[in-house]
C-alpha cells in the first residue's frame, strides 16, 4: 500500500498481541506498526493474503481488545500487513489508548491524533516538482535543437 493511500497515521511501535488463526490455533506476535484501521505485524507463514482472524491487544488496564482481521499483503520473512475489520468507532479509541500508553512508557508524549487523515505528500503545493524542472529544460533544449532564437 502506497503512504498516499493510507487513510490512518501509522506508529512504529512494538506492541505484543495474541492471533489466533480460522482454526483456532494460538500464537504470539508483535505489531512493529498499528494505527486505528489496522497494523504490520510479524510474519507467519500459515497466514495468506485474504485470510481473516482474530487478534486480541493488551490494553492499558491489562484487559484485551478482541479484533476482526484481515491480511492484506504479505512481505515473505518480513511482516503481515493487516487490516482491522468490522472495527467500531470505540475499538478504534480503544486502539488510540493503546498507542498513546505505548508511547507514554516509551517517554514519547502523543502529539498526533491517531484519528487525523495522514499527509499524502502529493498536493496542490505550488512549489517546482523535480519534473516541472524537467520539463522546463526539455522545452528549452527542444528551441535550441529546432534552431529557434537564443534564450
Amino acid at each position: 500500500m502506497s503512504i498516499n493511500q493510507r487513510q490512518h497515521i501509522r506508529f512504529s511501535l512494538d506492541i505484543p498481541a495474541i492471533i489466533y488463526s480460522k482454526f483456532g490455533e494460538k500464537q504470539l506476535t508483535r505489531l512493529q506498526q498499528i494505527s486505528i484501521g489496522g497494523c504490520f505485524t510479524d510474519w507467519d507463514d500459515s497466514v495468506l493474503i485474504g485470510d481473516e482472524f482474530r487478534m486480541e491487544i493488551e490494553l492499558p488496564n491489562k484487559n484485551y481488545l478482541p479484533l476482526h482481521c484481515k491480511a492484506l499483503y504479505l512481505f515473505e520473512h518480513t511482516g503481515v500487513g493487516v487490516k482491522f475489520t468490522e472495527i467500531t468507532r470505540f475499538e478504534q479509541s480503544l486502539i488510540s489508548k493503546i498507542i498513546a500508553h505505548k508511547l507514554e512508557t516509551e517517554g514519547v508524549p502523543l502529539q498526533i491524533d491517531p484519528f487525523t487523515l495522514p499527509p499524502t505528500f502529493v498536493g496542490d503545493d505550488p512549489s517546482p516538482r523535480i519534473t516541472d524542472i524537467r520539463q522546463k529544460r526539455d522545452a528549452v533544449l527542444q528551441h535550441i535543437m529546432s534552431g529557434g532564437d537564443a534564450y
